[in-house]
């Protein structure tokens, strides 16, 4: 990264660290001082003006699981196609409100990805903000700068789509199996609606209610392994 480079980048830092005191659980506000005139390539939900923008929103299950073959098994069968596997570096940096993290697929791609959902048991929704990014070691290192970071969480991730779902079956590192479903909300539907989805799917995947657990797991590694009561 050349020198004139990193100092935009920092400019576009800058700009995160405004913008995100100013964020709430579904939209971010306008008429944020301090904001470039232009917006980043790697950050869409830099608002201009007085702008609004309405963030997208899934519905989300996680679950440890017991029996990794049946779960795979039927995750499989659900989609009708083999789960494709995904290397994952998730750095979470300190916001004020919801998380923001850096997620490298360690091929030199990556994800800024914002979100904020509540920390409960069962389906739950969550509001966030995607963009893609071709430098994650240099956005990485601005933002560490900028922000501070609060964890790393590195993941194999076996993806299976089943409808309008994603079917995550996750190995984390110092944590172990898990599973995580990610039913993603049309326009046109409610919460409540994809709430439904999820425990159905739940179902036919044979999780259990008390196999649910609440927290992302950047917090189950910094409770040593243990979900939040």
């Amino acid at each position: 990264m050349q020198a004139n480079d990193l100092h935009v980048l920092m400019d576009h830092v800058q700009a995160i660290s405004v913008l995100v005191n100013h964020m709430t659980t579904s939209h971010l506000f306008s008429g944020v001082q301090g904001l470039p005139l232009h917006r980043p390539p790697f950050l869409t939900f830099c608002l201009l003006g007085r702008a609004l923008s309405q963030m997208p929103a899934n519905v989300e299950i996680k679950a440890r699981v017991r029996d990794l073959d049946q779960l795979t098994s039927n995750a499989e069968r659900l989609s009708g196609l083999p789960g494709s596997l995904l290397l994952q570096t998730d750095t979470f940096f300190s916001v004020p409100h919801g998380r923001l993290k850096l997620r490298d697929f360690r091929d030199g791609h990556g994800q800024l990805v914002f979100y904020d959902r509540p920390d409960t048991e069962g389906p739950k929704v969550s509001h966030y903000t995607i963009s893609h990014t071709d430098d994650p070691a240099g956005l990485l290192a601005a933002l560490s700068q900028a922000l501070g970071v609060q964890g790393t969480v590195k993941k194999e991730r076996r993806l299976y789509m089943v409808g309008q779902t994603r079917v995550h079956v996750d190995r984390v590192e110092g944590l172990g199996d898990f599973m995580e479903l990610e039913v993603v909300l049309q326009p046109e539907q409610s919460p409540q609606e994809g709430e439904e989805v999820a425990q159905r799917l739940m179902a036919k995947l044979g999780v259990r209610q008390e196999d649910l657990i609440s927290g992302a797991y950047l917090d189950l590694l910094q409770a040593g392994g243990q979900d939040s009561p």
